[in-house]
């Protein structure tokens, strides 16, 4: 054998023996815990072995740099072996194994000096293990911002997802690492925050309490191109409880639209069926849209806490009902009137034109929104006109006195006029009744209905179909003196 042959086979079997070495440190080797740099947060690390899991890790690192082969972690007593394993020319450059990466297995010991090494002589930066954690990922989560640092400026990809969509700044978001959030959030894309997926990361900062973070994450997102969530519906809440105007304006200005339910029903009726004045006025203040409308596929929580089975009916079946139509239907008049101040049409109608804002005050018999909704009225203390079933009566009452008193006729019996609190809604003088096709002058509708005040016969008894029938005269003078949106008392 010729001496080329010779020292070929010696080289060939130096190399061999010192790999075997090599493997046999590195597996019989303890790992070190570095140096704590930031308080211990528990944090799940995914690790997945399955076949469907392995073989959708090996199609995700084809985005990924060509890595080598996997080692498990130790410290390393000979810093040649770590340059060794990486070297381009050492030989044992391979596709990764479905075993754990060596760089990955080091961080997440904590072993930041072994990454760092293991960076300098060639471990590519995002390799990642069997479920697609990565070095940043993991630095992220424990707060490691030197680290973070560190492998940033390697370039590693910060919008990188694991596989189950978790970037780095869930990591950071999960492990309440405030400083790793504020890193990060220079270098990651809007959508990695903005996203309505499975991840987000504004509600999980949210519902752990870290206000922090959710305030860090809410000043990166650019004005109005947020939908609304859990967690910014929530924080929304809190600051109005708070009394915070400025957080509440601040969340207002980030979101596309007026902040509403899964379902779509704005939280201002909400505020307003559950009578909320503090969330209504907080919302109002702030420039909320006082001509919202509530969509028909309102969720059961919210139809729950409407008691008129007709303003159900409407939601569901006839459609656009708006804000006002929702105060002045469930007889919340403070409601009503704080809307048309902010800019509420009163002349809007339901989808199909049937109804407006006024109508569904009459159906309450709320004679306050019904004046508001009319634009005029007197209040009751200035003028009022009451009319006695039992004594077939009226009686108009000016300042607290009696200025006319009049015989009436009301409904006979099968056709008796309902008592309650009404409102002069229009008058025609020369009506004519649609449905009994004979002349009723001077007529004074009640709250937009089938009934009203004019002139007629007028016997000792009741004797009409429903109607209060006055004297030619007296109907008269009072469809001249007495003005729309008077109260009128029937008892």
């Amino acid at each position: 054998m010729d001496s080329a042959a010779v020292a070929i086979r010696i080289f060939v079997g130096s190399a061999l023996a010192a790999l075997v070495a090599a493997l046999i440190v590195v597996a019989t080797m303890g790992p070190v815990t570095s140096r704590k740099l930031a308080p211990s947060i528990s944090v799940s690390i995914p690790v997945l072995k399955s076949p469907a899991a392995l073989q959708k890790r090996e199609q995700s690192r084809q985005l990924l740099p060509d890595t080598y082969t996997t080692l498990r972690v130790a410290t390393p007593r000979r810093a040649s072996v770590i340059d060794n394993c990486f070297s381009a020319d050492s030989g044992i450059i391979s596709p990764a194994s479905a075993t754990e990466n060596a760089i990955v297995a080091a961080a997440q010991h904590r072993n930041w000096n072994t990454v760092r090494r293991m960076l300098e002589a060639g471990a590519p930066v995002d390799s990642a293990n069997d479920a697609g954690v990565t070095p940043l990922m993991i630095a992220a989560s424990h707060g490691e911002t030197d680290v973070i640092g560190v492998l940033v400026r390697r370039h590693a990809n910060v919008n990188y997802k694991d596989l189950g969509g978790r970037s780095a700044l869930s990591y950071a978001v999960d492990g309440r690492q405030l400083t790793a959030v504020q890193s990060l959030l220079p270098l990651v894309s809007d959508t990695e925050i903005t996203s309505p997926g499975e991840r987000d990361l504004l509600t999980a900062a949210f519902e752990a309490g870290e206000t922090k973070i959710f305030q860090a994450l809410l000043e990166r997102i650019p004005e109005t191109t947020l939908q609304w969530s859990a967690g910014t519906r929530a924080a929304l809440e809190s600051a109005v409880r708070a009394d915070d105007k400025e957080q509440v304006r601040f969340l207002l200005s980030k979101h596309i639209g007026p902040p509403i339910s899964e379902s779509g029903v704005p939280l201002i009726a909400y505020a307003i069926a559950k009578e909320d004045a503090t969330m209504f006025n907080a919302l109002i203040v702030s420039g909320g849209d006082p001509n919202l409308l509530i969509p028909k596929t309102a969720e059961k929580e919210f139809l729950a806490l409407l008691k008129s089975k007709s303003l159900r009916s409407y939601i569901q079946d006839d459609g656009g009902i708006n804000l006002l139509m929702l105060a002045a239907g469930l007889g919340k008049h403070e409601y009503v009137r704080a809307l048309l101040d902010a800019g509420a049409d009163r002349n809007r109608t339901t989808a199909r034109g049937t109804m407006r804002p006024l109508y569904f005050a009459a159906w309450t018999g709320n004679w306050r929104s019904i004046q508001m909704l009319l634009g005029s009225g007197p209040m009751p203390d200035q003028l009022r006109l009451e009319i006695s079933l039992a004594k077939q009566n009226m009686t108009v009452i000016k300042d607290g006195k009696t200025i006319l008193t009049t015989q009436c006729s009301t409904g006979r019996e099968g056709f008796t006029t309902p008592t309650g609190e009404y409102v002069i809604t229009d008058k025609d003088r020369d009506h004519r009744s649609t449905i009994y096709k004979v002349p009723m002058p001077y007529f004074m509708r009640l709250n937009c209905r089938d009934f009203g005040m004019h002139a007629g016969v007028v016997a000792s008894y009741p004797a009409s179909h429903g109607c209060i029938r006055l004297p030619s005269g007296v109907a008269r003078r009072l469809f001249s003196e007495i003005p729309v949106g008077t109260v009128v008392m029937i008892n």
